[in-house]
C-alpha cells in the first residue's frame, strides 16, 4: 500500500517550500519578534524559518511539528544556535504555559483537523499580554490553480473511482470575520486580520513542485481515504495535476500561481493589549 506524506518527504520540503517560505516573510513582520522575545514556532517543519527567528532574538526558540521526520531534517539541517531547540510534538498538545512571547505558525494552521484545541493550548503556552501569528491559505478556492487540478483527478476514469473516497483533511474558514470570532472564541483579543490573494508566476515545473510541498501531503496521503491507496492512481494523479497544471501556462510557458491567505495576530489579553483595541 503507498503512501505520502510529510514523514517521507522532509528531506524534500525546505528545497521546494518556495510560496511557504515567501508567505514566512509577511508573518514575520507582522509579529515583529524582538530581541530578547521568546518564540514558540507550531508546525516547524524541517525549521529553516525557525533557525531564523532564532537569529532575531537571544531568547529561547522552540520548534514544534507533529512529523518525527520533520523534527529530524531541522536538526540535521543545524540546531547549533544554542538558543534553538525542536521537539515532535501534537500541536493539540503543546503542554507549556505562559513560557512564550510570540507563537508563529506559518502554513501550518489549515492542517489542523481541531483548531479549537490548538489555540487553547496556544493560548495557554503565552505569556500574558504574548501574541500569535498565523498565515495560512484560506477559503475552499485556496489555490484556483490546484483546484482546476485535482477536478481533473476527480472526473478521471482511471481515477475517479479511488479519488471519490477522499476526505478533505484542510480546515478553512470562508472569511476574516469567521477567523477573529473563532480566535475570539479561544481567549485571544485579535488585533489584526486579512486577507490577501497573492499571485506569482512560475514555470509549470516549479509549480508543481510547490504543489508537491504541501497539497500533494493531503491528496497522497493514506491517512484521507477510505479504500488504500494503489501505486497505478498515484502515478495517474501526478500525470494529471503536471497534465493540468501546464496547461495553465501562458504562451511563454509561465503559470500565474494564485493563493487565498489568511494572515492573523491575535493577543493574549491584559492590559495594555486591551487599551490597544
Amino acid at each position: 500500500m503507498s503512501n505520502i506524506n510529510f514523514n517521507t518527504k522532509a528531506h524534500l520540503y525546505e528545497k521546494n517550500a518556495i510560496i511557504q517560505k515567501l508567505a514566512s516573510d509577511v508573518l514575520l513582520s507582522l509579529l515583529s519578534i524582538q530581541d530578547g522575545e521568546d518564540v514558540l514556532d507550531v508546525g516547524c517543519g524541517s525549521g529553516g524559518v525557525t533557525k531564523k527567528i532564532a537569529l532575531l532574538t537571544n531568547g529561547s526558540v522552540v520548534g514544534t511539528d507533529i512529523s518525527e521526520g520533520m523534527i529530524n531534517e531541522a536538526i540535521h539541517n543545524g540546531c547549533d544556535q544554542q538558543n534553538l531547540s525542536y521537539f515532535v510534538k501534537d500541536a493539540e498538545c503543546l503542554g507549556f504555559s505562559n513560557t512564550f512571547d510570540v507563537i508563529y505558525c506559518n502554513s501550518a494552521f489549515q492542517w489542523f483537523p481541531h483548531p479549537e484545541k490548538v489555540l487553547v493550548q496556544c493560548f495557554t503556552a503565552l505569556k500574558p499580554g504574548g501574541r500569535m501569528g498565523i498565515q495560512a491559505p484560506a477559503t475552499t478556492m485556496y489555490c484556483p490553480n490546484f483546484i482546476r487540478a485535482i477536478e481533473k483527478v476527480r472526473t478521471n476514469p482511471s481515477t475517479r473511482e479511488i479519488f471519490n473516497f477522499f476526505k478533505n483533511p484542510w480546515f478553512f474558514l470562508e472569511g476574516a470575520v469567521e477567523y477573529r470570532q473563532l480566535f475570539r472564541d479561544c481567549g485571544f483579543h485579535t488585533v489584526q486580520c486579512e486577507f490577501k490573494e497573492e499571485s506569482t508566476r512560475h514555470t509549470a515545473d516549479e509549480v508543481y513542485t510547490i504543489f508537491q510541498s504541501g497539497a500533494e501531503n493531503g491528496y497522497l496521503n493514506q491517512s484521507f481515504y477510505q479504500v488504500p491507496l494503489t501505486d497505478d492512481y498515484i502515478e495517474t494523479f501526478r500525470m494529471l495535476v503536471k497534465e493540468s497544471i501546464k496547461e495553465q501556462s501562458d504562451e511563454s510557458g509561465i503559470v500565474n500561481l494564485k493563493f487565498v491567505r489568511v494572515y492573523l495576530a491575535a493577543y493574549k489579553d491584559d492590559q495594555k493589549t486591551r487599551r490597544q483595541g
